[in-house]
């Protein structure tokens, strides 16, 4: 049954304080079913504390959520249809994949072979589904738990820290894991993290949190929309000519020659335009990469704040 909502997740002033200290301070906000969003900002912002909150694990002092169109006020039977891992997938070292796959999925009813080997095959782990998980490194018991984590068929899937303590390998396996779930699993996924780079890359939605209190929210194209300035990285065949040409252009500003490009400042909304009068004025353009939006934008509210 499709979910009549086109929210998957949405969070009404929610508030939690532990002594002396204001985790979470009148948070709202929406995540729109069938998005990868992105829950970003710093360490000890409050990200953990609101998955905490959404998981079951601790209580708010105020506020309220729906998932999926179902309240909190329902108690547990909110989570019916949300799954989460949270900080480090923990399993029996000494049993197989498999079998830790068998024992947790026996916990929903979701132990079928055939729903397991699927799952382990998605999560590229299938040929590695008999070893024991001491053998495994931290990377393949992230996929394990990832794979665990998708057991009950959740429609919503929530991320803690997914990556942290990973090394590159690790972390651009399971970006693009991560990828593989939203587009084959029909799952939407609410993503905690304090990695710019790594959201940028794979979330099409993001919220920013700072101390407790919700920043921004929105798509990622919108977001891009309010920066000043963005970083373009421009790869021309011919950089004297197209030196010549940005140094008189009004659309862009803080022209450096790298080693094999041309970066520009130049606002999110105007490089369209400059793509179309560079290209009419002969100039080829093998690639336009931006570079740091996140980041700009990032360090634009933590200035403001």
């Amino acid at each position: 049954m499709e979910n009549p909502s086109p929210l998957a997740l949405e969070c009404f002033g929610i508030s939690k304080r532990f002594k002396t200290i204001q985790a979470l301070d009148d948070v709202s906000l929406t995540v729109p079913a069938g998005s990868i969003f992105g829950f970003l900002g710093p360490n000890g912002a409050g990200k953990s504390t609101l998955i905490r909150v959404i998981a079951g694990l601790i209580k708010a002092d105020s506020g309220e959520f729906n998932i999926l169109g179902k309240s909190s006020k329902t108690g547990h039977l909110v989570r019916k249809d949300m799954s989460a891992l949270v900080d480090r997938a923990d399993f029996y070292k000494n049993l197989s994949a498999y079998q830790n796959m068998k024992i947790l999925g026996r916990l929903t009813g979701h132990d079928q072979d055939e729903h397991i080997n699927r799952l382990l095959d998605l999560l590229g782990l299938y040929e590695r589904r008999k070893d024991k998980v001491k053998t495994f490194s931290q990377g393949m018991k992230q996929r394990l738990g990832l794979a665990q984590s998708l057991l009950p068929n959740p429609r919503l899937l929530v991320l803690d820290e997914p990556t942290t303590g990973l090394d590159p390998q690790g972390m651009h396996e399971i970006r693009d894991f991560i990828l593989r779930i939203a587009a084959e699993e029909n799952v939407t996924i609410f993503l905690s993290s304090h990695l710019l780079h790594e959201v940028e890359l794979i979330c099409s939605d993001i919220a920013l949190i700072f101390n407790g209190k919700l920043a921004a929210q929105g798509s990622m194209r919108t977001i891009f929309r309010e920066i000043d300035a963005v970083t373009v990285e421009l790869e021309v065949d011919d950089s004297a000519s197209a030196l010549a040409f940005l140094e008189k252009s009004e659309l862009v500003s803080q022209i450096k020659q790298l080693s094999n490009a041309i970066s520009v400042e130049i606002h999110y909304n105007n490089i369209p335009e400059l793509l179309r009068v560079m290209s009419a004025q002969g100039i080829n353009i093998f690639s336009a990469s931006q570079r740091n939006r996140l980041e700009n934008y990032f360090l634009s509210l933590m200035e403001g704040k």
